[in-house]
């Protein structure tokens, strides 16, 4: 049987982490580790968590590893973002001209300037970022 013993600061910061925890997972991996510290066995826990005896055996070998890094989410890489920051810099000179514009007029400036095609909410999106009104 596989289980956690924690120390009494551990076991209060794995107890303030279930509780209040901003992300879910991070909130369900500690109520992982506090059963598991109570002497529930690894299939008890994920019969009561909902989750296969492998997911929270891994949960456990990454709390023992790395203690409380152990669980949150590795950083993830998504993809690349389109719109650089010298067209995020046009987008806002064009909208902050004394021309009138929609962002599919914006839009098509940039496609036609920088040869690639966004969606004009895409457009819409960045100048509400920079809190500029069209």
């Amino acid at each position: 049987m596989k289980s956690v013993k924690l120390k009494e600061y551990e076991e209060i910061t794995i107890v303030e982490m279930r509780k209040y925890h901003l992300k879910q997972k991070v909130r369900e991996r500690a109520h992982a580790i506090e059963l598991s510290n109570t002497g529930k066995c690894i299939k008890v826990v994920a019969e009561i968590l909902n989750k296969t005896k492998k997911t929270v055996s891994e949960w456990i070998k990454h709390y023992e590893s790395y203690g409380i890094a152990g669980l949150f989410d590795k950083e993830r890489h998504g993809r690349p973002r389109e719109v650089t920051d010298e067209i995020r810099n046009r987008i806002i000179e064009i909208a902050e001209s004394n021309e009138t514009c929609t962002k599919n007029s914006i839009n098509e400036k940039i496609e036609s300037e920088f040869n690639i095609k966004f969606h004009p909410n895409t457009i819409k999106y960045h100048l509400k970022k920079r809190r500029v009104f069209v």
